[in-house]
């Protein structure tokens, strides 16, 4: 007889949950309510790490040392080898102590900031720092400085009017203040596999720091393809790196600097070859194949999401675009509705589907590997296929046909509850973008078809749940409730019959009625 072993308990918070088979530890804490931080969800940003006080664990993924050796873990990554006891972190043991030694303007309301942190740290240009005031008042930065080039951090920063922490820095802060440091992360720099592809570097406002930083550290290392990149500001005095950038262009023939400016351009920029218009309408000009490149962003939300559909239509591999953009603080509102208003009809790809049979067939093809796949089958527990296959049939053929016959749920709203990183994103698209192959479409088809999905990415993609957007207007987030029932009721997760008056937790989103045991609760809350 084949005992098997219980499955493992968290204890957090002095609330206990049970993690199912397969399940990262973090997925176990939110599918049962706790309350957890988190945003990317594969281990990058740090911001899900908890402290580990009693209990076995082990990682998906290598992990900074720094983190381990605190006592601290990341359970968006993390997997339970028994019960384990965990505890919100000790922020004090993760970061390093740091302090401003530089402060310098460059021009255009930005400063350049430097930083030495007391303990080496390890770092890339153009990964993002996250700066913590003595107060707890923390901003992430994008760092201009390379190692080996550098004594210690660069970051530039903008001074806005109000800003609480970029006030701080340019103008407040005594040269010595001393500030805290988490770890730089990101994978917005260069790395030697790239050496035989083309770069592509779109940045605005004090993104360009970042950007020149990932060209060095591509010439240092010898790279011979071409590195363009594409500086976007408001005004030209904004163009606080244009000197030292066109200098870089002149010793490097395989770099090119391109100054565009959307407002009014001066004559002397104007003289030395600058773009009138929008970063993006001059980096992705009519004809641009980025199948080979590797694709740099960095700045605001609105240039990285447009630089995002723009690249995914040029070709650009979504595992080769990376993005930094500079989020503020809370959440922006979903512009679904107004994106969909702006999307012309594709009567040419309409007219390849067979003007809708064979959207049928694809998406039947792709939500069979949808059901089937690990990471995304959860999404869909409980929901009957065919029913995702006609809401998604309805959305795409109004895009495509141009009927706007569509009374369905917009992106945001459809995905409001789900929690999805851009990494999941990405792991959903490559799915979808194979069987669009699978399926003999056309290249420039596909292209267009998957720059169509990549424009709905901001609505989709978040940290955190959100409550649905009604006459513009976001409502309080329903995902689940602990409720007493009067009457007798049967549990949609194992069958077993739950009394009068017994706890159970009920899912809005879903309809299902889950036991204490299933819900992770206690049967006499």
């Amino acid at each position: 007889m084949i005992v098997k072993s219980p499955a493992p308990a968290i204890r957090f918070r002095d609330v206990r949950y049970l993690v199912a088979e397969g399940e990262t530890m973090l997925d176990a804490l939110l599918r049962q309510g706790a309350e957890v931080a988190h945003s990317c969800r594969k281990g990058s940003c740090h911001t899900c790490v908890l402290r580990c006080d009693e209990g076995e664990i082990h990682h998906d993924k290598a992990i900074d040392a720094a983190i381990l050796d605190s006592g601290h873990i990341l359970p968006c990554v993390a997997r339970a080898s028994g019960d384990v006891r965990l505890s919100p972190p000790e922020l004090d043991r993760l970061s390093i102590a740091a302090d401003i030694v530089s402060r310098r303007e460059l021009g255009g309301g930005i400063f350049e900031i430097g930083i030495a942190p007391l303990k080496e740290m390890a770092f890339f240009g153009g990964q993002h720092l996250q700066i913590v005031r003595a107060d707890g008042l923390s901003r992430s930065y994008s760092l201009a400085s390379l190692p080996g080039e550098d004594f210690f951090f660069v970051v530039h920063v903008r001074c806005f009017d109000g800003g609480t922490m970029s006030q701080w820095l340019c103008v407040d802060a005594e040269i010595g203040a001393r500030v805290r440091l988490f770890a730089p992360q990101g994978d917005c720099h260069y790395r030697a596999e790239m050496a035989q592809r083309p770069l592509l570097l779109l940045a605005t406002g004090s993104g360009a720091g970042a950007m020149a930083a990932v060209a060095r550290d591509a010439l240092a290392s010898g790279h011979r393809t071409p590195i363009a990149l594409y500086h976007g500001v408001r005004f030209d005095d904004e163009l606080y790196l244009h000197d030292a950038l066109t200098t870089l262009a002149q010793r490097h023939p395989n770099f090119s600097y391109v100054p565009c400016v959307s407002g009014a351009l001066g004559d002397q920029i104007l003289s030395g070859g600058a773009f009138a218009g929008r970063v993006t309408s001059s980096a992705f000009a009519a004809g641009r194949d980025l199948a080979e490149a590797e694709v740099f962003l960095c700045g605001s939300p609105a240039m990285v999401e447009d630089a995002r559909c723009l690249a995914v239509g040029a070709g650009a591999a979504r595992s080769r675009i990376h993005a930094d953009p500079f989020e503020g603080s809370g959440f922006a509102p979903p512009r679904d509705a107004e994106k969909i208003s702006d999307i012309l009809a594709d009567e040419e790809l309409w007219d390849a589907l067979g003007r809708g049979p064979g959207l049928t067939r694809i998406l039947d093809a792709f939500y069979l590997r949808v059901y089937a796949d690990e990471r995304l089958s959860p999404f869909f527990h409980d929901l009957p296929r065919d029913q995702i296959v006609a809401k998604q049939y309805a959305f795409l053929a109004d895009l495509f046909s141009g009927a706007r016959n569509y009374f369905g749920m917009n992106p945001f709203n459809a995905h409001h509850w789900m929690v999805i990183s851009d990494d999941l994103f990405d792991h959903r698209e490559a799915l979808f973008e194979q069987t669009l192959r699978d399926h003999g479409l056309p290249e420039p088809m596909i292209r267009r078809w998957e720059a169509l999905h990549e424009r709905f990415r901001a609505e989709i993609v978040k940290p955190v749940a959100r409550g649905m957007v009604m006459r513009g207007e976001e409502q309080p987030l329903r995902l689940h409730e602990v409720d007493h029932l009067d009457i007798d009721t049967v549990c949609d997760g194992c069958g077993s019959e739950i009394p009068a008056g017994r706890p159970s937790r009920y899912q809005h989103r879903l309809g299902t009625l889950h036991c204490s045991a299933c819900a992770g609760i206690s049967a006499s809350d």
